[in-house]
């Protein structure tokens, strides 16, 4: 198999404008490419509930506040299952799967395999392991977990790793330059200056990004002639269908919308489990009702006693030994409550009494806090 990386494709590259020159459309060389691990990002989540011919259309939604573009714009893979009932998800952009097979087709190459450049690094259990790519550090940190990342990022995030780990991974470092290494990192790795030879270097078939859409676009450059008139024949019986269907279509989406911006006014109003979309204005009556009666309850009786002397025991250094409280007031106990004495005890709409307690010391007060018969009213 004919291996290499995307970035080395720019030398096929010929002079489309002549077409006795240009090898676009080619396909004359089966090919499987490294792609930048920068443009990708990885995702472990919990497997759905829900039966697995569903999940395509779950996990991007189950991603959505993870990736930083629309989801509807993003390619999901799902790379594996672990034994913790968790996958291990994969995400790119549209726009970059589209790219790589452009640059692929203006090259001749007909692509069947894709995979992220980081898994070239060489991997061991128990070590983490660091290449170099045009400026950017290559990082494999797990059997097919790993990252790309500019330098200063990349150290930050390895040093996230050594700290996160219960026993210190080895380093293995190949870079263009020792020093580029930080201090605090060299002596603990082992460093040289072997670069990686996308050709030759081990490529993992069972991680491959041209699934779904992309494995059809990707089939399609094997296609011939007759490929273009089915292709219109489908656009036809497809525009058709949209044409009868569109209005209901529409006023789905429109629900579906809608139903979405109210469970997520929902949650980010309340916590707790947000509940079904036909329970969901009864839940948030209740919960109003009961926020109005804590409120309420919080302005009345001793909480609001409470309430009013915060002020004045804030940096008062005094020990509460014990409190009661009822409708009528409250009344503490308090040991070295000598700063309440020289306070001036006025709290607006309450009585207040400080009295030295008879068979304590000298700084073990009670204070009587009543409020006053109007404000009791």
């Amino acid at each position: 198999m004919n291996v290499d990386h995307i970035h080395n494709l720019d030398q096929r590259l010929s002079d489309e404008s002549d077409p006795l020159k240009s090898m676009a459309g080619a396909n004359s060389l089966a090919m499987a490419l490294w792609v930048p691990s920068e443009r990708i990002s990885m995702h472990l989540i919990d497997a759905p509930s829900a039966p697995e011919r569903k999940w395509s259309s779950l996990i991007p939604w189950m991603l959505e506040d993870r990736v930083l573009q629309p989801v509807e714009t993003m390619h999901f893979v799902i790379n594996r299952r672990s034994g913790h009932n968790q996958l291990q998800v994969i995400a790119v952009s549209d726009e970059d799967m589209q790219q790589w097979q452009r640059v692929a087709h203006n090259a001749g190459v007909a692509v069947n395999l894709m995979v992220p450049d980081f898994l070239a690094l060489p991997y061991e259990s128990g070590r983490i392991t660091v290449g170099w790519r045009n400026g950017l550090l290559l990082v494999r940190s797990g059997t097919e977990t790993g990252f790309a990342a500019k330098p200063n990022l990349g150290w930050a995030l390895i040093d996230s790793l050594l700290t996160a780990s219960d026993i210190s991974p080895r380093l293995s470092i190949s870079l263009p330059d020792e020093t580029m290494v930080p201090d605090h990192l060299r002596n603990l790795a082992d460093i040289n200056n072997a670069s990686i030879d996308w050709q030759f270097v081990d490529m993992p078939v069972d991680v491959n990004l041209l699934t779904g859409k992309f494995k059809m676009a990707s089939s399609s450059t094997y296609s011939k002639g007759w490929w273009p008139s089915v292709g219109l024949a489908v656009l036809a019986i497809g525009l058709l269908v949209v044409y009868l269907q569109i209005s209901s279509s529409a006023m789905r989406i429109n629900v579906q919308a809608l139903e979405k911006q109210s469970l997520s006014s929902y949650s980010r109003l309340f916590s707790g489990r947000t509940p079904e979309i036909a329970q969901i204005i009864g839940s948030a009556e209740q919960r109003l009702t009961t926020l109005r009666n804590q409120k309420a309850a919080i302005g009345a009786g001793p909480m609001a006693t409470l309430v009013a002397i915060e002020d004045l025991m804030t940096a008062c250094n005094c020990d509460l030994r014990s409190l009661s409280a009822n409708a009528e007031g409250i009344r503490m106990k308090i040991d070295n409550g000598a700063k309440l004495k020289t306070k001036m005890l006025s709290i607006p709409g309450y009585q207040i009494a400080l009295t030295q307690l008879p068979d304590d010391g000298p700084e073990s007060v009670l204070l009587v806090v009543k409020p006053n018969a109007e404000a009791s009213k």
